[in-house]
């Protein structure tokens, strides 16, 4: 840690930056650093150092742990790394170092399944130096929400990813949120995806007959059953999803919303919400656009993180539908 701008993140309580999105990755280099030159900081001392809270303290040091590993010196009553004198095997600049640290911050809302695979590639990268004399970047923050997890996740994720890999059936008791007890179900794995805080499987359920969504943390008991099976014919993963709003899917709809001129320059920012949009500019400045998904349950919850400034044109049964959602919120505001 020879970059002197990179130590300079240490100069006074809680440095000179303003509190914000990227001051968390800023105070996870300043724990980094401390560490490093074993200057043994306590839980005590970094939640001084940068006043947040315990659990926050133990959220950078958990990050740090990613990129090196560390331990509480009881002699010491503070942390160092479990190398110690670190051989330095790889030069890293400003920009690498920041994009290391920011994956570790990333993989660790991902769940513990993806954690461990973390620390595992970081094992090879492990007594990373930053090169010397680079200019200090400026750190980027991805905020994403913390994965649900249950006790057997880790060990359901393995089994799962080692069933898509060899194209093998599972059999496992799943429990939907309407139904009081678990079912089994046989199905073909195709995928896994992470959408808003839930590992999601893609997969031909035997019992429905069709491709369905399994969230991970509903599953009670998962079992490998060794059996292969062929994808459906022509079923192509990454595909399946695009007709969707976000993960899950429903009847093909043409959903056509009208955005007031006061946010459609926010819409306009994105060069596509989804692959079928369309938009068309009206001469008052209002925004225009037309989707064709399948299933309006995803597409209904951003169209009401625009309220008051969007309103469905077509079509009516959904227009319908929302108007009578937002009545019955208004009676319970009321």
């Amino acid at each position: 840690m020879r970059n002197k701008n990179f130590n300079n993140l240490n100069a006074g309580k809680g440095g000179t930056r303003k509190s914000g999105i990227s001051s968390k990755l800023v105070n996870v280099l300043k724990t980094y650093t401390l560490i490093a030159q074993n200057k043994y900081p306590s839980v005590e001392q970094l939640m001084d150092r940068f006043e947040v809270s315990k659990r926050t303290i133990f959220r950078y040091l958990e990050i740090v742990g990613m990129i090196d590993p560390i331990i509480f010196d009881q002699d010491r009553h503070g942390y160092k790394f479990v190398s110690g004198d670190r051989i330095k095997k790889m030069l890293l600049s400003d920009d690498e170092f920041l994009l290391l640290l920011t994956m570790g911050e990333t993989v660790s809302h991902l769940g513990a399944p993806l954690k461990a695979g973390f620390h595992r590639f970081v094992d090879h990268l492990v007594n990373i130096a930053k090169e010397p004399g680079v200019k200090h970047t400026v750190p980027v923050m991805i905020k994403i929400p913390d994965a649900f997890e249950t006790e057997k996740m880790g060990e359901y994720f393995k089994a799962i990813s080692e069933s898509i890999s060899f194209q093998r059936s599972i059999k496992m008791l799943y429990k939907t949120r309407d139904e009081q007890d678990p079912k089994e179900r046989m199905v073909d794995p195709y995928g896994l995806i992470f959408y808003e805080g839930s590992w999601i499987l893609i997969a031909y359920c035997h019992l429905r007959e069709e491709i369905r969504r399994f969230a991970l943390d509903r599953i009670v008991e998962l079992k490998e059953t060794g059996f292969a099976f062929q994808p459906l014919e022509g079923f192509d993963f990454h595909e399946h999803l695009s007709h969707s709003w976000g993960v899950y899917d429903g009847k093909e709809v043409n959903v056509k919303v009208r955005f007031n001129a006061s946010v459609a320059d926010l819409i306009a920012r994105k060069k596509s919400w989804h692959p079928s949009e369309k938009r068309e500019f009206l001469p008052n400045g209002d925004l225009v656009m037309s989707v064709t998904v399948k299933g309006e349950r995803e597409i209904k919850k951003w169209i009401y993180t625009w309220l008051p400034d969007v309103e469905i044109v077509e079509p009516v049964w959904f227009r319908k539908q929302v108007k009578k959602e937002l009545s019955d919120a208004a009676r319970k505001h009321s």
